[in-house]
């Protein structure tokens, strides 16, 4: 990797056209060769970003960082340095600004995909990548990190999206390598904050928009407005994709931008008709511009006929045709935790990371029809989020399973009790099962399974790992049931 060396003056010039530029104290005669936002990491001749956030303010960390070489810093207040500062309004949209000049606008050399909503980013996102691989070399940052064709070489840090510098810098290494192509998942949280103002977007995909992170945003129109910032992101030659579907998205305007509509039901630019469900995949005609097309998705549920559809409307706006994305639609692989089957006998076991109310009706809306005996879902919430989810999440477990297990997902710092208190006043008359304690509610769950039943095991999907206290245990719900499943043939024991 080259070293970076950009001018400080190349930073203001940018900082002052955004209109974020109050003050500049010291001299503008400074080169930087890299940026920082954690004092621990700076190196010499870094330019570190500072803003008060909403448990840590990063200003009191650059006396830290100036004495570990930093040659200049942004803030949004002067400090006592002896280092050229650049005083800002907003040091969250400076700082994603800022890196991205001084790495030399990496996302302006690739073809970039953002895909936001509530649910189906990560299974979107990485079909996107799917559908343009064989074209193009192409990656996806989201949820599960930074994943590439081999793999998930990075991880994220509990973020869908992560923060400006590690962002930029990851685009800036895929450049590097020739990546053409990049997929990147944009939470509500990242567009709020700011993270993504210096990615330059060529195509947006808005998948839906149900209840969650209100905790943070407060309330709906709240939580609408912060995805709709996306487009804003979007160059102006670009392209929208737009669940039809989702009265959420009725009346977004392109700005002068290409909008794309695709539906199940509806009028729209990318169509699916003729849908058939099986326990093996999704059949469906695609309709694209006057083209027809037979489809063959080894992917299950509805859900994933709308996420197929969004990523072949985000390939198409990138170059690809209809006729290889119908091709390689055939060949889509599973993705990590997203209605995995990692028990097949004697009954399924099914892992998925549905932890909203939505997401969790459409997995088992998915799985439903598919089982031969009783549909048993262990789900729990979690901690120190939307507690007015929690209700309307058991709500949906109980009109869709035959038997609900209630337990933790990540309590975090709450009382995990209280949680699934919860989640008890929103489970009616459903047969259900309280444990406390996520690794024996597993095993409860399948010791009352019997052939023909299905097991989902909701919330954690992908995740290796559940926060207690504010601790993270090592913890992984595949392990888990196919550890008790291997045990229980060992005893030869059976199931009724």
């Amino acid at each position: 990797m080259s070293e970076v060396t950009c001018a400080l003056h190349a930073v203001l010039d940018v900082l002052r056209t955004a209109g974020l530029l109050t003050e500049v104290r010291g001299s503008e005669d400074v080169v930087v060769r890299g940026v920082s936002q954690d004092s621990r990491t700076t190196v010499k001749d870094d330019l570190f970003l500072a803003w008060k956030g909403t448990q840590d303010d990063a200003h009191d960390f650059v006396p830290g960082a100036v004495g570990r070489g930093a040659s200049a810093v942004v803030v949004e207040r002067p400090l006592q340095v002896d280092v050229p500062q650049l005083v800002v309004r907003d040091g969250r949209r400076a700082a994603a600004l800022a890196a991205d000049v001084v790495l030399g606008s990496p996302s302006a050399r690739m073809a970039v995909v953002g895909v936001t909503g509530t649910n189906g980013k990560t299974t979107t996102s990485l079909l996107v990548r799917h559908l343009v691989s064989p074209e193009t070399r192409s990656a996806v940052i989201g949820t599960l990190g930074l994943t590439l064709k081999d793999g998930v070489r990075a991880a994220t840090e509990d973020l869908t999206t992560p923060g400006p510098v590690q962002l930029t810098e990851w685009m800036r290494d895929l450049s590097a390598k020739s990546y053409e192509t990049v997929v990147i998942e944009a939470s509500s949280h990242a567009i709020e904050q700011h993270r993504l103002d210096g990615i330059s977007f060529d195509v947006a995909v808005f998948t839906n928009l149900s209840q969650d992170h209100l905790d943070y945003h407060g309330d709906m129109e709240a939580y609408r407005a912060a995805k709709l910032g996306l487009a804003r992101l979007v160059s102006k030659d670009g392209t929208l994709i737009v669940n039809a579907d989702d009265d959420a998205w009725e009346g977004l305007e392109g700005g002068g931008r290409k909008v794309v509509s695709y539906s199940l039901v509806r009028k729209a630019d990318v169509r699916a008709r003729d849908i058939r469900l099986s326990s093996t995949g999704t059949s469906f005609r695609i309709t694209v511009a006057g083209q027809d097309l037979n489809i063959s998705l080894p992917l299950i549920g509805r859900y994933n006929v709308e996420n197929a559809l969004a990523a072949s409307a985000a390939a198409i706006a990138v170059g690809v045709s209809l006729e290889c994305v119908a091709q390689r639609l055939e060949v889509a692989p599973q993705v990590a935790g997203r209605l995995e089957a990692v028990v097949a006998e004697p009954f399924g076991v099914l892992i998925d990371f549905a932890h909203t109310p939505a997401a969790l009706e459409g997995a088992l809306e998915a799985v439903r029809p598919l089982t031969e005996g009783r549909l048993i879902v262990l789900f729990g919430a979690g901690g120190d989020r939307d507690r007015s989810k929690r209700r309307l999440m058991a709500q949906a477990v109980a009109r869709l399973a035959d038997v609900a297990v209630l337990t933790s997902d990540n309590p975090r710092t709450e009382d995990p009790d209280r949680i699934i208190d919860d989640l008890v006043e929103g489970i009616g008359s459903t047969d259900f099962i309280r444990m406390t304690d996520r690794r024996d509610a597993i095993r409860k769950a399948l010791e009352v399974a019997r052939p023909g039943d299905t097991v989902v095991l909701a919330g954690k999907g992908h995740e290796t790992y559940q926060e207690v206290h504010g601790v993270k245990h090592e913890f992984d719900d595949r392990r888990i049931a196919r550890g008790f499943i291997d045990w229980k043939a060992q005893q030869g024991g059976g199931y009724e």
